[in-house]
């Protein structure tokens, strides 16, 4: 009898990689990683991985033959990932090999941010702002002309808020799509979809919140979390900040607006997450990722607070398993995230272990590699690390987290 294997269509490497390719070493099965570059992947994912195959991720039809080439030795029994980027050829290839997964159609919606407007705007209308895509300059202007400025304008795919910008004026619009030109593949090697969506200036306080389904279950609410965002003042996003679990009233009111969304959508298995905002008591839908929430939000933060880690569930349900929520503790938990001072070459965190000392602390990360040039942050790609710290409520941990980022002592060299 052949050994059951899941299959990982590449990982994010902060976190949700390692964690569900170790739980999934942990129950019994052999682990694939198939991926583009090897030497992404640091010896603490590549230790619980039995078979790390090299392919092009981005086509299906690679990762199709690498896996009939795979199962004339193992039966693969699952097939995921935790990339962001991979999430369309992890569903294909599932779909193909007749295992748990969302229809690829389905993901694509999600994955295409102006496709998932046009979803929303069928499905329920009132959780989108007014939005256009804009092929041109003169859409743009067009938009300009019926919104106002300020607005946002963002590609169709990516992620990390990376080009994600508020225009300001007609100048700055101007430069956006200027810039748009000289955009280039996205970071797994895969072009940016056509044109840029535009989207009305939304204000309010912003959410994520976090749904798990196995295959033919119910859609479980995990938890929603408040999420702080700086840089807006430059005209960019970034998520430096974020807190779990949101107040038991704000989580019950997203998880009443768009759970409904979600189950129309047609998403049937696995994680989603959903970037929100309550506006004057109103949900407003930003983004809708069909994956576990990355950031080592869902690798780390969840697990502290309710003693589950969803890392783990998807592994389950991709393998067809029931879904096993059952959180046995209630704890708040928050995460601040660190970035350069100014742009140059990441020489360390000076002070880990001091900071890793204070009461609270769950953790001290260094995300970025040393010795390697990195810009001041204009997205989430320009964080160095993170702080994790618990307490007895979200509140008070993010106060705790925001306290100890300030201390940070970030070395930089010319």
């Amino acid at each position: 009898m052949k050994a059951n294997y899941i299959v990982f269509v590449e990982a994010s490497t902060t976190g949700a990689g390692e964690i569900a390719c170790a739980y999934a070493k942990q129950t019994g099965l052999g682990v694939v990683l198939m991926c583009g570059e090897a030497k992404r992947y640091s010896k603490r994912i590549r230790q619980y991985c039995d078979v790390v195959v090299h392919v092009d991720t981005t086509c299906t039809a690679s990762l199709i033959a690498c896996a009939e080439n795979i199962a004339r030795d193992f039966a693969i029994v699952g097939v995921t990932t935790t990339s962001d980027f991979h999430v369309v050829q992890a569903a294909e290839l599932a779909a193909y090999l007749g295992l748990p997964g969302n229809r690829p159609v389905v993901v694509e919606t999600l994955r295409n941010k102006f496709r998932m407007r046009e979803a929303l705007g069928r499905i329920a209308p009132q959780l989108n702002p007014a939005y256009a895509l804009a092929l041109t300059f003169a859409d743009a202007q067009c938009f300009a002309r019926a919104i106002g400025f300020p607005f946002i304008a963002k590609p169709l795919t990516g992620n990390d808020s990376l080009h994600v910008k508020q225009i300001n004026d007609d100048s700055a619009l101007r430069a956006y799509f200027d810039a748009r030109q000289r955009w280039e593949r996205d970071a797994s090697g895969q072009d940016f979809a056509p044109g840029v969506l535009l989207e009305e200036t939304i204000g309010g306080a912003e959410y994520c919140l976090d749904l798990l389904r196995a295959r033919a279950g119910e859609l479980i609410p995990v938890g929603a979390f408040l999420k702080k965002i700086s840089g807006e003042d430059a005209g960019c996003f970034i998520k430096i900040g974020a807190c779990f679990p949101a107040t038991g009233h704000d989580t019950e009111r997203l998880v009443d607006a768009i759970a409904p969304v979600v189950d129309a959508l047609g998403f049937e298995v696995g994680a989603i997450n959903i970037d929100c905002k309550i506006v004057d008591g109103q949900v407003r839908i930003l983004e809708m990722n069909p994956r576990l929430v990355g950031d080592q939000m869902g690798s780390h933060m969840i697990e502290i607070a309710t003693g589950r880690n969803p890392a783990h569930a998807i592994v389950d349900v991709a393998c067809g398993l029931p879904l096993r929520w059952a959180p046995t503790r209630s704890r708040g938990v928050a995460i601040y995230r660190l970035t350069m001072p100014r742009s140059g070459y990441f020489d360390g965190i000076a002070n880990v272990a001091e900071l890793e000392q204070h009461n609270g602390v769950e953790a001290v990360h260094q995300l970025a590699n040393e010795r390697s040039w990195v810009d001041a942050a204009e997205s989430n790609q320009g964080v160095v690390g993170s702080i994790i710290v618990s307490h007895a409520c979200a509140d008070d941990a993010m106060t705790l987290a925001t306290r100890l980022a300030r201390q940070a002592q970030i070395r930089v060299r010319d």
